[in-house]
């Protein structure tokens, strides 16, 4: 008990000149700290000398973590919680100063480590320091634990949440698809919400390796998730539209088995459709997909209509010819007997066009008008051949 007395005197009295003799101070701790006999007066010493934030203390806390990832474990419980706890506060610290001269012995404690939280703050602190070089051994601890998780699921959890954050913090594109994987392999809430966070802001653009994505994995699920991350990340317009296209393709020639997978991919080109909307772009690539969707069976109206104002919003004569063939099939029908439940897409169809001005949906917007349907539908038909004048 004197001894512990003895020491936190020392503490007191040389925290005092901390601010004028640096040298001379971290000098002192040094001594007090390697003087230490137990791992709990080490880890008293280490807390005091994190409170006083000096980067001149670096040298100090590299030579300490070093002496203990070269220690033994200790075999007494009590004793392996403090030697976690004072390793934690060596690491968070060096994160915090980013200290990049301590990569290595940080990487060691995710390497060598029992203890996954502890795993945890050495890979948030890698990330922190911008330890590249390290990147891709953090990438694979990140694809291992989303293939495969044992039966402590916190401990895995803790874990992968530090390779995400070191992998957000580094940027490297190899960290991307293992990110992006967690972020669909049924973590936590709080994992998966990180994932897609880290996403947006990892490579400045993800298309390729997204479109690579979209077009290879079986998983309709995932294709639509990688259409989602392209969505929200800073890709160019361009490069957004030309993954959306890629994403309707795949979207049409998939084969559901089941319902759910039939929703999946609905929701997939519905996606797609929505991005052609809200970029703009005036590219005639995906017209020929985008009309797909008009004839697809069982396709929901509400589908239709994305469809129908996707190929409104790229304006182009190769859209407005798309339009009038759609509207062509529709007069057919009705000329036939065959009257729909409702005039929600014939109505959708003869807006745009008359938006759109052009003349080659002249024939059959006055087919529209004389073809039978309800008032309703010749009116919005007189209107849009009004628009073509």
């Amino acid at each position: 008990m004197k001894h512990r007395i003895l020491l936190f005197a020392c503490i007191i009295l040389v925290a005092i000149p901390a601010t004028l003799f640096s040298d001379e101070v971290s000098e002192l701790w040094g001594t007090l700290y390697t003087q230490a006999k137990t791992v709990q007066q080490k880890y008293e010493i280490m807390l005091n000398i994190v409170e006083l934030d000096n980067h001149d203390f670096t040298p100090l806390l590299i030579e300490a973590l070093d002496e203990l990832n070269q220690q033994r474990l200790y075999t007494d419980r009590k004793e392996i919680v403090v030697q976690n706890d004072l390793k934690t506060l060596i690491v968070r610290e060096l994160g915090e100063m980013r200290a990049s001269d301590a990569s290595d012995e940080i990487f060691r404690v995710v390497r060598d480590s029992q203890d996954p939280y502890l795993k945890e703050e050495a890979l948030i602190a890698l990330g922190k320091i911008g330890a590249r070089e390290y990147a891709l051994n953090i990438a694979l601890i990140l694809r291992n634990l989303s293939l495969y998780r044992g039966e402590d699921v916190s401990a895995d959890e803790a874990i992968a949440n530090g390779c995400i954050l070191a992998l957000e913090n580094l940027r490297e594109p190899v960290g991307f698809l293992p990110v992006f994987n967690a972020s669909t392999a049924g973590f936590s809430r709080k994992v998966t919400e990180t994932a897609e966070r880290a996403l947006l802001t990892m490579v400045d653009d993800p298309s390729e390796i997204l479109t690579g994505l979209v077009m290879t994995e079986s998983s309709f699920e995932v294709k639509l998730q990688g259409l989602r991350a392209e969505s929200k990340s800073s890709a160019s317009d361009r490069k957004k539209f030309e993954v959306a296209t890629q994403a309707l393709n795949e979207g049409l020639i998939n084969k559901p088995v089941d319902e759910d997978e039939a929703t999946v991919l609905r929701e997939l080109r519905r996606l797609a459709l929505q991005m052609f909307i809200e970029l703009g772009e005036k590219s005639d690539e995906p017209v020929p997909f985008i009309e797909q969707v008009l004839y697809l069976n069982g396709g929901e109206d509400t589908e239709k209509v994305y469809a129908i104002e996707a190929l409104r919003s790229i304006g182009s004569k190769e859209s407005a010819e798309a339009l009038t063939r759609f509207l062509a099939f529709q007069n057919d029908r009705q000329a036939s007997g065959i009257t729909a439940k409702d005039n929600r897409i014939v109505i959708a169809t003869i807006r745009v066009l008359g938006e759109m001005r052009s003349r080659e949906g002249y024939r059959e917007l006055l087919r529209a008008k004389f073809s039978g349907y309800p008032a309703v539908v010749a009116r919005e038909a007189d209107k849009a051949l009004k628009s073509l004048q």
